[in-house]
């Protein structure tokens, strides 16, 4: 250990060094989430503009070199000489932490960049950046690489694009007015290539993109969104615009369900500047309740404050509606909590407010305390009021909340009994016979189970493991689908069992994450398509019946090596082909000894442990380890009902429309790809 500390040993980063160097603080990571972070931060901008009322068209476009564009045609980013900084602005909001328009009051009345970092961020993570900002009938450009400035503010002539003067220089206001084009309008258009440098991927996701700008559409009523991806030969397309807002949303996320009432309820007010927008519709799914949030347009998957005052605010309204119409039940373990009244429930929470407080720049959830009570408070008294004028809808919520309840209780009986009952294959502890749990003593946050696939590798990976961080727990055969089963069944099955029993914090409504015996769960499966198989109906159990624990980021992928490459004396794994590939070039191909694992029981203990069970500094969590994430909760119910559900007419469509895409994107055939989602009512 070092024996001196003193002030040469302070480091100070500045921008952009401090972000490129832990660009997790930021923007939440290196892979595909923070990828498309960069790309979200834009288009908040843009919607920002929007909800001031000064946008009606946003445009995204992938290129085929891998850089992505986001236009508006809102007011232009500021371009002139700041007074106090004696730059230009244009330049202060992508290089100068902490600058920005959303900080001073009447510029934006609701956004959601507050921080003055975003822009930043995408900034000097990209290779280069341009903007250019149409202003005062002329074009403001500036290009910048690995974040700063490599040209100054520049002003195009709007017809050729060649510079005619710089922001700052002497005659400025000359070359604007002899060039100027009244026609031109305003907006801004930035350009980015994200680096590789900083970011484990920068290929965009096509599919995923195209749902959050869907979103946006939804809630931004008359504005229309468009999306192109240019990178194959055939351009896709998608181009939405929803004037019905909130109430076109909720209909849409419960196209496949079978609502009990055909208009959703709405519900608004404003309280101490905090506007609040709720759109209701119950559906016979009680297993199935969806609430997507929002705080000034921002997604908060996570939640916050304001979910928490919005389902308390709905328990209070039913409780209250039922006690009046004398439906409410003596209190008991059946009486109507929280979780029954929102049963079968699907619903979208905007909130609009001048200074939201996340739990991180990421802004997933919402940490403004105030907020609870305010929401509590309107969603209460709006849905009350809304219950009271259709009295039968009322009554008919009611009942299917006693209903859940019921099922809730006898469900609880049903598990305890079950799982009282499991003996098979258990020790005296309860523990499946099969798991070779982790050594006592190691604090549970730095342990993982890893559920592998068959007893043979299950074996090799009990001796190359760490006893002190991993626990092994193999899997016989293919593990039941849970998709439609019902719970006594599900905990019928021995596979099912073993699993439950081992992470040990229950199943369904009764799993409490904060119980689990392990700091994680790793599913490690064979890289071919029954191991695919086996970790999709592990996606599935979790996601249906443990989904807290993927929620808290506490699901991984294992990862384990494809190849070995040797060449003498070096050795080298590689996880993909395009990794052998690269090997293989920068070796070259003679003399060099490709083996091919076709499953985890070609792999020996000692390889093992230098792949898939590596130690690092933070224990088991290392590179081998990919977190399991959720960026769409409506996406993922929808894809787990096509793909595992009882429906063979629908898995063969989806696959059937997947497939025709594919094809006439590689081969540049069919018809472009559109779709125009409009509400015109």
């Amino acid at each position: 250990m070092a024996t001196e500390y003193e002030s040469k040993d302070i480091q100070v980063l500045d921008y952009p060094e401090n972000i490129q160097r832990r660009p997790g603080m930021y923007v939440g990571g290196t892979g595909l989430d923070a990828l498309h972070h960069l790309v979200y931060e834009l288009i908040d901008n843009a919607v920002d503009e929007a909800l001031a009322g000064a946008c009606k068209n946003i445009s995204v476009a992938i290129h085929p070199d891998g850089s992505l564009t986001v236009s508006d045609d809102g007011r232009g980013i500021p371009t002139g000489i700041h007074p106090e900084k004696g730059r230009s602005t244009l330049e202060l909001v992508f290089t100068e932490l902490h600058s920005g328009g959303k900080f001073k009051e009447g510029s934006y009345s609701t956004s959601g960049g507050l921080h003055g970092v975003g822009i930043k961020a995408t900034n000097a993570l990209s290779e280069w950046l341009e903007v250019r900002v149409r202003r005062d009938g002329v074009i403001y450009f500036q290009r910048h690489e690995n974040g700063l400035p490599v040209t100054p503010v520049q002003i195009l002539d709007p017809k050729s694009q060649m510079p005619i003067a710089e922001v700052g220089q002497k005659g400025e206001a000359a070359a604007i007015k002899a060039h100027a084009d009244k026609t031109l309008g305003t907006g801004t258009q930035i350009t980015f290539k994200p680096s590789s440098r900083f970011l484990d991927t920068t290929d965009f996701d096509f599919d995923a993109m195209a749902r959050r700008l869907q979103v946006i559409a939804f809630l931004l009523p008359g504005v229309t969104v468009e999306f192109t991806d240019q990178r194959r030969k055939k351009t896709r397309q998608k181009l939405f615009r929803y004037d019905g807002g909130l109430v076109e949303y909720v209909k849409w996320l419960n196209e496949a369900r079978r609502p009990i009432h055909r208009a959703p309820l709405e519900v608004s007010g404003e309280q101490d500047g905090v506007a609040v927008e709720a759109v209701l519709q119950w559906h016979t799914s009680v297993d199935d309740s969806e609430i997507v949030s929002f705080v000034n347009t921002i997604p908060t998957p996570d939640g916050g404050k304001h979910v928490a005052g919005f389902k308390s605010g709905v328990t209070k309204a039913i409780n209250q509606f039922a006690a009046e119409k004398k439906l409410a039940r003596d209190k008991g373990e059946d009486a109507i909590r929280g979780s029954d009244t929102l049963a079968g429930l699907t619903a979208v929470l905007k909130l609009s407010m001048h200074d939201p407080h996340f739990t991180s720049q990421t802004k997933t959830q919402l940490a403004s305390d105030h907020v609870q009570g305010i929401v509590h408070s309107i969603v209460y008294e709006g849905l009350l009021e809304e219950l009271r004028k259709k009295v039968s809808l009322g009554k008919t919520i009611v009942q299917q909340a006693q209903a859940a309840a019921q099922a809730r209780v006898a469900a609880s009986k049903a598990r305890s009994l079950v799982i009282r009952r499991s003996v098979l294959d258990a020790t005296d502890s309860g523990l499946p016979g099969k798991l070779a749990d982790v050594s006592k003593g190691t604090p549970t946050e730095q342990t993982v189970l890893y559920i592998v696939e068959g007893d043979s590798a299950g074996g090799s990976c009990k001796m190359a493991r760490d006893r002190r961080y991993h626990a092994i727990l193999p899997l016989r055969g293919k593990p039941l689908n849970v998709e439609g089963v019902k719970l006594t069944r599900l905990l019928s099955n021995s596979e099912i069992k073993a699993i439950v029993a081992a992470v040990g914090s229950g199943v369904g409504a009764d799993f409490h994450v904060e119980d689990m015996r392990y700091g994680g769960v790793a599913l490690l499966t064979d890289a071919d398509v029954d191991g695919d198989h086996i970790r999709t109906l592990l996606y599935t159990l979790f996601w249906r019946y443990m989904r807290p624990l993927v929620e808290a980021g506490k699901l991984y992928v294992a990862v384990a090596p494809l190849y070995l490459l040797r060449k003498g004396k070096q050795a080298r794994y590689a996880y993909s082909d395009r990794e052998r590939d690269a090997i293989l070039e920068k070796w070259g191909s003679d003399g060099v000894i490709i083996q091919r694992y076709k499953g985890l029981g070609e792999m020996n203990p000692e390889q093992l442990r230098e792949t898939v069970f590596q130690v690092g500094e933070d224990g088991p969590f290392t590179d081998s380890l990919r977190r399991v994430t959720v960026e769409d909760v409506h996406h993922a119910n929808q894809l787990i009902s096509t793909l595992m559900g009882k429906s063979a007419r629908q898995r063969r469509t989806w696959l059937l429309e997947r497939w025709s895409q594919e094809e006439a994107a590689e081969n540049g055939n069919g018809e472009e790809e559109e779709e125009v989602a409009e509400d015109v009512d």
